[in-house]
């Protein structure tokens, strides 16, 4: 039986990062596959994964839990067949409902069981994202046996209160608030958590306490809209090739012009570009902007985020 760990969280939260923080530390002397289901069409976190020497499986058109339930139950019996590995970690895209992947694990409890359900959640935007995404943002921390903390250097002062409305939402939970790297390896392997089926009974309990509607994102716009369970219906992705040798400098100035001027709400931005002497790759969330040297190859960027516009996006980052 193969261990498998759900590593969810909001877009941005950190997940990928964890996922090269985790690998080394608590997986030492087993082998690991990671099936990662980037928002968006470049799949730029499975780069980066990559680069790192970890093997990874990409389902990049779609979200497990709606439109890729079945290539993913079919990624899941490949991997066990070609790699045999140890541990499958699955990294959702953060659109999606945690519970919905839970249910979609468990298809192949024949090859896999579920050690852990690990929510990774941004400090600096945990209101923001609350109160405008609704059952999605929360559904996350729900479900989560052990939550993590992101963006805590960001945010210190912060840091009690978010736990705090954290253990309103979800009682159970570890909660760790303390950097990746010196929380003991033993926290991520295993933990005590509840089955499927009371999981699910305890969701079916609840529609009254979940905010089931997301609201529109743009500028100025506060209408609040019905939630749909498709992340393709809330969130839209502009995915492009960008061939221009840019120094840190240069790129921070159009990631900035994108971000400040672009319609819609931008929730994530990611990348890898050519630069002067070697690759540089970027993070964005709101309120913090991350560029640094890369050792791979690439030249994608992707926007994330609701009400944003493709071409716009586009000529705003070429500076036309």
């Amino acid at each position: 039986m193969i261990d498998l760990y759900i590593i969810s969280g909001f877009l941005g939260a950190g997940k990928t990062t964890l996922i090269q923080t985790m690998v080394p530390a608590v997986f030492q002397n087993r082998k690991v596959v990671v099936i990662e289901n980037d928002f968006g069409d470049a799949g730029i976190d499975a780069e980066l994964l990559k680069g790192d020497s970890l093997i990874v499986t990409s389902l990049n058109s779609g979200c497990i839990c709606c439109s890729l339930t079945g290539d993913f139950n079919r990624a899941m019996g490949q991997i066990a067949e070609e790699y045999g590995p140890d541990v499958i970690l699955v990294e959702p895209s953060g659109a999606g409902r945690l519970s919905d992947i839970i249910k979609v694990c468990m298809n192949r409890k024949d090859i896999v069981k579920i050690r852990r359900c690990i929510t990774v959640v941004d400090v600096m935007n945990f209101d923001k994202y609350r109160e405008n995404f609704g059952e999605v943002f929360i559904n996350q921390i729900q479900f989560g046996d052990l939550i993590l903390l992101s963006h805590i250097s960001e945010r210190a002062g912060e840091t009690e209160d978010v736990m705090g409305k954290i253990r309103k939402l979800n009682s159970e939970a570890r909660i760790e608030a303390d950097f990746w790297d010196s929380i003991p390896a033993d926290v991520f392997r295993e933990g005590n958590r509840v089955t499927l089926a009371e999981t699910l009974q305890q969701e079916l309990k609840k529609p009254a306490a979940l905010n089931r509607k997301i609201r529109s994102g743009g500028k100025g716009e506060s209408a609040v809209r019905p939630l749909f369970h498709f992340a393709r219906e809330i969130f839209s992705s502009v995915t492009f090739e960008c061939d221009e040798l840019l120094s840190e400098a240069e790129l921070k100035v159009k990631i900035n012009r994108v971000t400040g001027q672009a319609d819609g709400m931008i929730l994530r931005g990611k990348g890898i570009v050519k630069g002067p002497e070697g690759s540089i790759s970027f993070h964005y969330i709101p309120g913090m902007l991350k560029i640094q040297s890369y050792r791979g190859e690439g030249n994608s960027v992707c926007f994330i985020g609701t009400g944003i516009k493709e071409q716009q996006i586009i000529t705003l980052f070429k500076g036309e």
